[in-house]
């Protein structure tokens, strides 16, 4: 099998990936539920390791990533010992795998009950973001064009709220939008055809949408906070279809850290 035919995934392969993004779901819905500030990185990440114990899940698709505080703009946090505290954020990456396929979730979420106003704002410029190119997914669209889409709508968010200035849009969002996953958490799989076109999206194509900020020192009130909203998107005859199901709307994650 060619690279490029691995991308159409079958009937078996998407329930595999439905089943083990089931999974990852209530591992971050568990993760939003259960956290105190004073709680560390590490020992939220072994808590989630002995949920993980009682699923079906078959293996982690790769080690979990959990950054707190000034750690959220640090793309792949390992976990430390560092203890969450009141008014820092929490950024939680985390997959397993079933039957052979992947999931890859990861989601934002305050220590507190309830968002500030600067986190609040950043991560509804991404959140906006991550929802338009998940509208816009469909077949005959390309990972590039969806990339170039999100770049837009988080420079517009940004521009208007006067976070940075037109040209450092690639300091605060350094990574892609998307990634094929399948087998792998990063499939192995083309980008763009022999003749350097984009390929094209087609039913059963499934990949990440992952839009995210990072706001490291240096941006007044919205220094060190860091936001990334990652699902699994699959795409269908007409557009696509979210297979992860975590809550991501601000109000939703609220509720959750309420509990």
């Amino acid at each position: 099998m060619s690279r490029k035919s691995s991308l159409i995934k079958n009937s078996e392969q998407i329930q595999a990936m439905r089943k083990a993004c089931g999974i990852s779901s209530q591992l971050h819905t568990l993760s939003m539920t259960g956290a105190v500030s004073g709680l560390s990185e590490k020992n939220l990440a072994d808590k989630l390791v002995r949920f993980y114990d009682t699923t079906e899940a078959a293996s982690w698709a790769y080690p979990m990533l959990v950054g707190s505080g000034k750690r959220t703009t640090i793309i792949h946090a390992q976990p430390t010992q560092k203890k969450m505290q009141s008014g820092e954020l929490v950024l939680i990456d985390m997959g397993v795998k079933c039957n052979g396929f992947a999931s890859d979730i990861t989601r934002t979420w305050p220590v507190d009950k309830k968002f500030t106003r600067e986190q609040k704002t950043i991560y509804q410029i991404v959140l906006n973001a991550q929802k338009e190119v998940i509208r816009a997914a469909k077949p005959g669209e390309t990972l590039t064009g969806l990339h170039a889409l999100s770049r837009e709508l988080l420079l517009e968010g940004l521009l208007r709220h006067k976070i940075i200035g037109k040209d450092e849009l690639n300091e605060v969002f350094p990574h892609k939008t998307s990634h094929w996953i399948g087998r792998l958490v990063h499939d192995a799989c083309p980008y763009f055809n022999t003749d350097e076109t984009a390929v094209k999206l087609e039913a059963g194509m499934v990949f990440t949408v992952e839009p995210g900020l990072y706001l490291k020192e240096g941006y007044g009130k919205y220094s060190h906070i860091g936001i990334r909203i990652e699902d699994v998107v699959l795409i269908t005859e007409d557009g696509c279809e979210v297979i992860s199901s975590v809550a991501k709307e601000i109000d939703e994650i609220e509720q959750l850290r309420a509990y």
